[in-house]
């Protein structure tokens, strides 16, 4: 296949951050963390990547956020530690989607493409643009504090009060002609609301054996803000809010280093208990997007990270991760999905690599890297359609760096087999005749330079 064009993508942000610590005596200081952040993004996105208009997406996009840290720390040198904390931040978005739809289609085959085939056929030939404004504030209190018990161990804990609100406002979606004219408003102006509260913490216990060795245990509760949903196109139902989600998590591990600090080796076990997950379900018959819970989910599994270094010209890296990820309860288009795994949630995932200097001289320093990565089966969506599961893949890939004072220079290459694969599938037979797929990046390979000042 041939793309029709390709889209420019043009992307803009500015930055500005300032840390500042004053000593207030008595081994006290308040420190301050100010940033503002400013960004606009406008990208097209020819989704079918064929030369006729299937489908064609057009971002935009208009951010703004500042945020502020404020807290008082403690550097006692006794057993006893602690932070207290005030935090702020606003957000502020402007958003708009331009989903086009077989906009090539003349239905009425009358030999052009009009508001009237847009009408004849929706969504098919149509331009269907959502826009609104969003305005989210989120307040804080915290602490986060210590204390040594002598003999290695170390209780940890703390609380955090989050208050949020949020406004979104002018959210409207409407079916627009391949000339331009509205054809119908989908979803009329929309405003909507919410305020909520939470509490949540953490407490765990360290234990260090020796220098070299630490084994931990913690249990905290996170929280995740009630969300809008953004991708709100084709009916009013999918102009909603998202309830809160929360998690229990059980973590326990150990990091241990070992021939004389020449291995570092990593293990954690984790249990995560999920109520309210939040997430974007897809009609496969019309391609509504609504924003919904599932009322309670679970994962549980463990990770190894392995890091050795032989001598000064060879090191080694590798990683594993199991997971068993599943819904425990919850219902999504009046399907029971129930015992059905979670979407990105691959059972093994594993990667590996070498660090070999090959020259390290006046002349300048050379090394290889080669890395390799193995990701197992899974599926993209709840539902766990059958011909939507990516089976298990391998890519490979590496760079070749040069140094020499301050140039650099590095030539690298991903996915060298060329391997096919999905990042993400979308069930749209009943109501379009196609998966919605996202591919992943092929065989990739270039030179970067670079020059330290």
């Amino acid at each position: 296949m041939e793309s029709e064009y390709t889209p420019r993508r043009r992307a803009r942000t500015y930055a500005v951050s300032l840390t500042s610590t004053f000593d207030i005596g008595h081994d006290l200081a308040i420190v301050s963390v100010s940033s503002w952040d400013k960004g606009r993004l406008n990208f097209g996105e020819d989704t079918d990547g064929a030369p006729n208009k299937t489908l064609e997406i057009f971002y935009g996009d208009r951010a703004t956020q500042i945020s502020q840290d404020l807290r008082l720390a403690s550097s006692f040198g006794g057993p006893f530690e602690f932070i207290l904390g005030a935090y702020y931040n606003r957000e502020k978005v402007f958003n708009t989607t331009d989903f086009g739809i077989f906009k090539d289609a003349d239905i009425d085959g009358n030999g052009t493409v009009d508001a009237a085939d847009c009408a004849a056929g929706l969504p098919a030939a149509c331009s269907v643009v959502n826009r609104f404004d969003q305005l989210k504030h989120s307040y804080a209190l915290y602490t986060d504090m210590h204390y040594d018990f002598g003999a290695g161990f170390t209780l940890r804990g703390g609380l955090r009060f989050t208050r949020d609100d949020g406004s979104q406002k002018g959210l409207t979606s409407n079916a627009i002609g391949a000339d331009g004219v509205l054809v119908a408003a989908l979803i009329p102006s929309t405003n909507l609301r919410f305020k909520n509260n939470n509490l949540s913490g953490k407490i765990g216990l360290d234990y260090k054996i020796d220098r070299d060795t630490l084994l931990y245990v913690n249990y905290s509760r996170g929280y995740r803000a009630r969300s809008f949903n953004a991708q709100a196109f084709f009916d009013p139902s999918e102009a909603s809010v998202a309830k809160p989600e929360t998690i229990d998590a059980f973590e326990g591990g150990a990091k241990m280093q070992l021939a004389d600090r020449r291995v570092t080796l990593n293990l954690a076990g984790f249990y995560y208990l999920y109520k309210n997950q939040q997430f974007i379900n897809i009609s496969p018959l019309t391609a509504a997007q609504t924003l919904v819970n599932v009322d309670k989910s679970r994962i549980y599994g463990g990770e190894l990270e392995l890091n050795v270094r032989a001598n000064e010209w060879v090191g080694a890296r590798a990683g594993v991760g199991l997971l068993n990820a599943r819904i425990k309860k919850g219902i999504l288009s009046g399907v029971d999905v129930s015992g059905n795994k979670l979407s990105n949630a691959p059972s093994l995932s594993a990667n590996g690599g070498l660090d070999i200097t090959v020259m390290d001289s006046d002349a300048g320093k050379i090394s290889l890297h080669p890395d390799i990565s193995y990701v197992s089966s899974q599926y993209f969506e709840v539902f766990n359609v059958p011909r939507l599961k990516q089976r298990a893949y391998t890519l490979l890939g590496g760079h070749i760096d040069f140094e020499r004072g301050p140039f650099t220079a590095s030539i690298w290459g991903k996915n060298l087999t060329n391997r096919f694969y999905f990042t993400s599938r979308v069930d749209l037979v009943g109501g379009f005749g196609y998966d919605y797929n996202h591919v992943g990046a092929p065989r990739t390979y270039g030179v970067t330079v670079g020059y330290k000042f």
